[in-house]
């Protein structure tokens, strides 16, 4: 026999259809935006939507919503975005330029705004290049230009800066350095980080709520184009570990150490600059040998998955006791006469002298590159990595992908030689054998972590 239908059961099949308001009030189906009223999107033939609802009210959206499908359904999704979603008459809005995207994008995202600023500047800096807007000086990555650029980039509309333009401005980047394979190298890195920031301000959750706010081109500037193949930038280690961390405790623990501290949480304990510049003598925890690596009132990880906890072996745990005991009242690790920068706009640290101490010295031992202190992290990586395997060299680094530790970080530290062919190459007749120095011929040491860390107290 049929069961009874049930006045919970009309209920609930009521609320499975778009026409019905109840429908709209289940679980996250209204978004609240920054304007604190609610949103809601449709879909038709493959085409999104967003519809403003224009109420704070869950209730009163939801029927507004109800609405809006129903409208949808008998006249179509053009005909609701006339009646719903008119567009401002071009007396009253405008075409949008740089600078009202930075603002309007500014106010949507989320990002970090250390995160924002680096976009910002990307975008300033590709489209004062395509425009051949002058800055006065040369152009500063992190001080973003002269008040006057700023003002004539921000001016640009941003329908006067077409796709076509910004792939002819990136192929001729390309193609000034295409003779020296070092210089294209770095010039596709460059380039793809710029493009890649400044393409985070039309980000496709973005654009549905900067569109609200101001008057974008049916064409974006990035639309289709395309990313350069990026290089490989696997790790390739050119440095003794050992002999640098030997060198740093006989040269700057007694002369420089602020130094020698920074030294030893970027090699021994893999920490990232940025981790570094603002580590509180708290986040150890020495009866347990840890170093809690978190979230603080003076600093924001670079992602949640950067948090954990690193374990020390114990001559590196007795060394930050004893050093926590000459300044038992100090709150960061790294002494700097600098406030915490966690407030500025731009990326900053407050403990920059002594960075630029260390990398100076690095680069005396033999460390080349625009950043000696990280490639200290990318050592410690691979050390892990050749003992311990990628996945925990992963862990230690902590990184969200361990497929970022295989593409970036691990450098081989073991000599891997197949033996099936072992014999089968011996010398012949017609070759002359050659009396090969035995130091030279041996396989480079593999660097121990464990004995690294040993030496440290």
């Amino acid at each position: 026999m049929a069961r009874p239908i049930t006045q919970r059961a009309i209920s609930k099949r009521a609320g499975e259809s778009k026409a019905d308001a109840r429908y709209w009030q289940q679980g996250n189906r209204l978004q609240l935006h920054d304007s604190a009223e609610y949103s809601a999107r449709f879909q038709v033939a493959g085409e999104r939507e967003w519809f403003p609802l224009g109420t704070p009210n869950k209730r009163s959206a939801a029927v507004k919503a109800a609405e809006i499908y129903s409208f949808i359904q008998a006249h179509g999704l053009a005909a609701a975005l006339q009646k719903f979603k008119p567009k401002p008459s071009s007396e009253t809005r405008k075409p949008a330029t740089v600078g009202d995207l930075i603002e309007a994008a500014t106010q949507c995202s989320n990002a970090r705004t250390q995160s924002l600023d680096a976009y910002v500047k990307a975008l300033r800096r590709i489209v004062s290049e395509v425009k051949a807007i002058q800055n006065g000086r040369k152009f500063d990555a992190f001080k973003g230009g002269t008040a006057e650029w700023r003002e004539k980039v921000n001016s640009v509309r941003l329908d006067s800066i077409s796709p076509a333009e910004i792939l002819a401005w990136k192929n001729a980047r390309l193609k000034n350095s295409e003779f020296n394979a070092n210089e294209r190298r770095s010039a596709v890195v460059t380039t793809n980080s710029l493009m890649r920031n400044a393409k985070a301000l039309f980000g496709k959750r973005l654009l549905p709520f900067i569109r609200q706010k101001i008057d974008l081109p049916t064409t974006l500037p990035f639309d289709d184009v395309p990313m350069e193949k990026p290089p490989s930038l696997r790790y390739i280690s050119k440095v003794d570990a050992y002999a640098i961390l030997a060198r740093g405790k006989a040269e700057l623990a007694a002369s420089d150490p602020e130094a020698f501290k920074v030294l030893i949480l970027a090699l021994v304990c893999g920490l990232r600059r940025s981790e570094i510049d603002h580590l509180l003598w708290r986040n150890f925890r020495f009866p347990e040998r840890l170093l809690h690596i978190e979230n603080t009132e003076y600093h924001q990880l670079k992602s949640e998955d950067s948090a954990g906890a690193i374990d020390l072996d114990a001559d590196t745990c007795a060394l930050f006791q004893g050093l926590r005991a000459q300044v038992p009242k100090e709150l960061f690790v790294i002494l700097s006469p600098n406030p915490p920068q966690n407030q500025k706009r731009s990326r900053s640290y407050r403990c920059n002298a002594v960075f630029q101490r260390v990398n100076a010295w690095l680069r005396e031992q033999g460390v080349n590159g625009t950043k000696p202190l990280h490639t200290m992290r990318k050592e410690i990586g691979s050390i892990v990595a050749s003992e311990h395997g990628i996945f925990e060299a992963s862990r230690y680094l902590r990184h969200s992908d361990i497929r970022i530790t295989s593409a970036f970080y691990a450098d081989k530290k073991k000599t891997v030689t197949p033996k099936v062919f072992s014999g089968l190459l011996s010398a012949t007749g017609n070759v002359i054998s050659m009396n090969v120095d035995n130091q030279s011929s041996q396989p480079a040491r593999p660097l121990e972590a464990s004995r690294t860390f040993q030496q440290v107290g």
